[in-house]
């Protein structure tokens, strides 16, 4: 499910999450995070429609307990880099941010890796037509759990630019190393028929990839499509209903084998005041699939709350969401009840403290005591209760150099008949120390 906002509000508050069929994210329109607490460091910036270019580089020191065993501790040192950029055009706005970096085990048992995070998200205003585009693209050695980059302890805490969702682009369940590659590209198009009311289009698609052996994932993909009639009642009030088709597929290797969710929505969206922003979606969401003794034929309700806080150096996050998904690599399709929350603060100048967090209960939507199809490996029926979040503060020491320090934690249970699987078990924590140097941003020409 996805929530109908006006793209023209979208494209003009960088920081907002783009909202997949996966999982639906319940981020709210009305906040993104403020420059000033963006979590690698007070100096380095989110899209602030300046024209400018901002840019840092780090590094960190991260300890790992668990992830690799109970009571296996593991160290990496890390090295990494930001890129920001809003180009401040009103008719053809463009955000972008990168983050990415290098991994140095410092045990023989683990090899060094790397991590590459990219959103981007053009628009362009033609009369009464909007049009907008986002591509949010990761590499990722693990499952994302903190920040924007997804790897806890390299800065990044209180980040989410837009393009993103606190579950990230590879999110969801989590597994062991394992490379990935996660992709989403959506577009959409609006057109105002009165001053007040607008029919919109959306499309997505998404793929999760498992790169070697050691990730021994599910590889899936999914498309979606969307139309929506948008009226807004007057300054604070929205109110719209769309109708939702997604596909969901899966590779060759786990039978082939798909499923499709179609929903029907209503949506609200309220400014409370001028710094808290409501917005509210829920309707049916029908489940067919193309083998129906494995994958029975269902009837769900698909919801989507936002909660969301912005004033001087605050802010604030609080979503709740339910949705058929993927699997996200660990499952044949899932069914997921998932609560996020993201907090941001400047305590003055020189502090600044970020929190983000998630709880999601997926329930697989598969039968469990059928026969699978020849060459299905991928477990059937059972559940996962996943909690992962990260702390992190961080000081200025001068205008372009700050430390910082980060706490993150993981924590998952399964069914049995997931035992032997990629998935995670257990609880992993990580703290980490670093250094970031974020010089002032540099004008190089606007798009």
């Amino acid at each position: 499910m996805r929530t109908a906002i006006s793209i023209l509000a979208l494209l003009a508050v960088p920081g907002i999450a783009a909202y997949g069929q996966a999982t639906p994210t319940a981020t709210s329109s009305a906040s993104s995070t403020p420059a000033s607490i963006a979590g690698t460091s007070s100096g380095f910036h989110l899209p602030s429609s300046d024209g400018l270019w901002h840019y840092a580089i780090g590094a960190s020191q991260i300890e790992q307990y668990g992830y690799f065993g109970p009571s296996n501790w593991t160290g990496t040192g890390s090295i990494n880099g930001d890129l920001s950029y809003g180009s401040g055009s009103a008719r053809a706005p463009f955000n972008m941010v990168y983050g990415g970096g290098v991994l140095f085990a410092e045990s023989s048992n683990e090899n060094t890796s790397t991590y590459q995070n990219l959103a981007v998200s053009q628009g362009l205003m033609a009369g009464k037509w909007s049009f907008g585009l986002t591509d949010s693209v990761s590499y990722l050695p693990q499952s994302p759990i903190a920040g924007f980059s997804g790897i806890p302890g390299v800065g990044d805490v209180g980040t989410t630019p837009v393009g993103s969702s606190p579950l990230g682009p590879a999110g969801g369940l989590l597994t062991y190393s394992g490379n990935r590659v996660g992709n989403t590209v959506s577009g959409s198009a609006e057109r105002l028929i009165t001053g007040k009311t607008s029919v919109s289009a959306m499309g997505d698609w998404s793929i999760l990839h498992f790169l070697d052996g050691n990730a021994d994932g599910y590889d899936t993909s999914d498309a979606s499509g969307e139309a929506a009639l948008n009226h807004r009642i007057d300054a604070r009030d929205t109110v719209a209903v769309n109708a939702v088709y997604s596909l969901f597929t899966f590779g060759k290797a786990e039978g082939g084998i798909n499923f499709v969710t179609r929903g029907v929505n209503g949506v609200y969206t309220r400014l409370l005041t001028h710094s808290i922003g409501l917005d509210i979606s829920a309707g049916p969401q029908w489940l067919t699939s193309s083998d129906k003794t494995l994958i029975p034929n269902s009837l769900n309700a698909a919801v989507s709350v936002g909660l969301s806080y912005a004033r001087g150096l605050s802010n604030a996050q609080l979503g709740y969401s339910r949705g058929v998904n993927s699997g996200y690599g660990v499952q044949y399709g899932g069914l997921s009840d998932t609560v996020t929350a993201a907090v941001g603060h400047g305590f003055g100048r020189r502090w600044q403290a970020g929190i983000n967090a998630a709880y999601m209960h997926t329930q697989s939507i598969t039968q469990s005591g059928v026969t699978p199809p020849p060459g299905l490996t991928i477990p059937l029926g059972g559940s996962f209760d996943t909690v992962f979040g990260g702390f992190q503060v961080t000081h200025q020491l001068s205008r372009s150099l700050s430390i910082y320090g980060s706490y993150a934690a993981q924590h998952q249970t399964y069914s049995a008949n997931y035992t032997g699987t990629n998935a995670f078990n257990g609880t992993s924590q990580t703290l980490a120390i670093g250094i970031t140097y974020a010089p002032r941003a540099l004008r190089l020409g606007q798009f």
